[in-house]
């Protein structure tokens, strides 16, 4: 198209033919090849409807033996060549004003154009080789026209008539249908990319505040404090903060889920090792709620090829669930069958089932029963969501069955075992207990948020530590030098100078053979645990940290070979 100003030639009256539509004789329908144009056109709607305009013009082209044939989109003030086959093909995206665009005239009519040598009134439409004769139809959503349809030729040997216009006109049933399909897609894939990215700040952004209230409400609990009304507010306090810890974490994982960044760490797992983890973690809310529990498991070793944090999270989800929605004195019960090469490991309790209305839709994100019970409300609807995510990421899944209101619910999962001739040199892990550190240590927290700052410094000093805090990367790295730490912990994410500046710098110093780096960090992906090793961190604490967890990495022995740090503990998988 020519972008230079010109100026046109002729009136509109003079390159408009549509009364020719009528006097010209018309060539007969070839209903074999419209018809196999259709069922083509229909296929695409339903298997690929990002393609589906480019495929109409496709079969303008071949239908009506046009030179061109192509779909303008009006946006604002401007049409733009969605879709374009044949010779003007080059020309797909590019834009023509609205008010010089013979497109522009079809849609303010609303009806079909035929033109003659249509850029001698519309000068922007010049192009090699011209245009010598155009046929527009309009398409509309909501009896709107919104875009227009049409075919070109470029010499005058070939002329259209109304068996052309029918074509196009079926064409822009099509046009019409792939466009809205399509801008409706978009706007769902935006919609779903904004939701994604707000739930993914948001899960970060409550880290910070809820790793004060866990460190603020460890340090009263190791103060002394006996009041009956102080202890009680004190486990109040622990075990809703322990709840909101995982509702963070599932709705960051259900995130990284979605967009494939969540990977698994696969090992040997004993399923019933496992379980005793998650039923200890459980406990205080089985307890809590008056619950019988029981548990079936069989004695020989259930050994699985799975990621322990996700397999945990999977049962406490499962366990969670059965609590919220069984009555207070209910009857709870996980046990697991071993099948060929499966486990099916079930979670059966008596509360409040399931209407045969919402099985379908019960591992749907954000879904939650319609239940009267009060602990119902609790939540966002995500556990089930992630257990079978979870599930289907280990190569198994996950189903329900109730017999309705009242009967209770089955939830069962299924993952695959290890081969059995692998379970001969496997022996049962005993659950680590938590260690008591009679190490002191100086510690240099380095945190922009004085809440976490202040609760983390007192914890770590009612348990004998020497404890310094600084508020951002350059008093950091005064305080490195001043106090001498051999051990800082690091938030990753400081305003001006980063932690992982402030990492670097510390492992280019004096001290940097004598200092043990631990990141903290609302993030806890692979990519920002390899920037964190890559500064210089030894270690990598996802937030909000729990402190029994800081404890047992402080209390570890560490020790330098060669230049080189070694910690002779897991990496943190529990926090992360």
């Amino acid at each position: 198209m020519n972008s230079e100003l010109q100026e046109a030639t002729a009136t509109f009256q003079e390159v408009d033919f549509r009364s020719e539509l009528k006097s010209r004789p018309s060539r007969p329908p070839n209903y074999e090849a419209e018809h196999r144009a259709l069922a083509l056109l229909a296929k695409e709607m339903a298997e690929n409807p990002r393609n589906m305009l480019q495929k109409v013009v496709e079969m303008a082209v071949e239908l009506c033996a046009a030179d061109t044939a192509g779909i303008s989109i009006l946006e604002g003030d401007v049409f733009r060549w969605e879709s374009l086959a044949g010779v003007l093909a080059p020309y797909l995206n590019n834009t023509m004003p609205r008010d010089a665009s013979p497109c522009g005239v079809c849609v303010d009519q609303n009806a079909t154009q035929l033109m003659h040598l249509a850029d001698r009134c519309f000068p922007a439409l010049s192009v090699e080789p011209r245009a010598v004769e155009a046929l527009l139809v309009p398409f509309q959503h909501h009896g709107k026209p919104v875009g227009t349809v049409w075919i070109v030729a470029h010499s005058d040997q070939r002329k259209f008539d109304r068996e052309d216009e029918r074509i196009v006109r079926t064409l822009s049933g099509f046009a019409s249908a792939g466009w809205q399909l399509w801008k409706a897609y978009r706007t769902e894939a935006e919609s779903s990319r904004k939701k994604d990215e707000f739930l993914a700040m948001l899960g970060h952004e409550l880290r910070n505040p809820l790793a004060a209230i866990v460190s603020a409400n460890d340090v009263m609990q190791n103060v002394g404090i006996q009041e009956p009304k102080a202890v009680r507010a004190m486990n109040v306090v622990a075990r809703q903060s322990k709840h909101l810890g995982r509702m963070v974490d599932d709705l960051i994982d259900l995130t990284r889920i979605r967009h494939g960044k969540l990977k698994l760490q696969r090992e040997r797992v004993e399923l019933r090792v496992a379980l005793d983890q998650v039923l200890e973690t459980t406990r205080d809310q089985i307890e809590g709620r008056q619950h019988r529990l029981s548990v079936s498991v069989p004695p020989e070793p259930i050994i699985l090829n799975a990621d322990p944090v996700r397999l945990a999270q999977m049962l406490a989800n499962l366990l969670d669930n059965a609590a919220k929605y069984t009555p207070a004195g209910g009857e709870i019960s996980i046990a697991a069958e071993r099948r060929d090469d499966q486990v099916f490991i079930s979670v059966r309790d008596n509360g409040v089932g399931i209407p045969a209305d919402q099985v379908d839709k019960i591992f749907d994100l954000f879904t939650q029963l319609n239940a009267s019970h009060a602990a119902a409300s609790r939540g966002l609807g995500m556990g089930l969501s992630l257990v079978r995510n979870l599930a289907e990421l280990h190569g198994g899944s996950v189903d329900v069955v109730s017999a309705g209101p009242d009967q209770g619910s089955l939830f069962t999962i299924g993952l695959p075992l290890l081969p059995m001739p692998s379970l001969t040199d496997v022996t049962k892990k005993p659950v680590e207990e938590s260690v008591a550190s009679s190490d002191r240590h100086r510690i240099l927290v380095v945190e922009d948020d004085d809440d976490v700052a202040e609760s983390m410094g007192a914890l770590l000093a009612i348990d004998g530590h020497t404890v310094r805090t600084a508020s951002d990367g350059a008093v950091a790295l005064d305080m490195v030098r001043l106090f001498e730490p051999d051990v800082v912990l690091l938030d990753l994410g400081l305003p001006g100078l980063d932690g992982y500046q402030v990492a670097r710098r510390i492992r280019m110093g004096p001290l940097k053979k004598n200092i043990v780096i631990i990141a903290l960090s609302g993030y806890g992906e692979g990519e920002h645990r390899r920037r964190s090793k890559e500064a210089g961190c030894d270690s990598h604490l996802v937030k909000p940290i729990q402190p029994d967890v800081l404890r047992k990495l402080l209390a570890s022995t560490w020790k330098y070979d060669q230049g080189n740090l070694i910690l002779p503990m897991p990496g943190n998988k529990a926090n992360a």
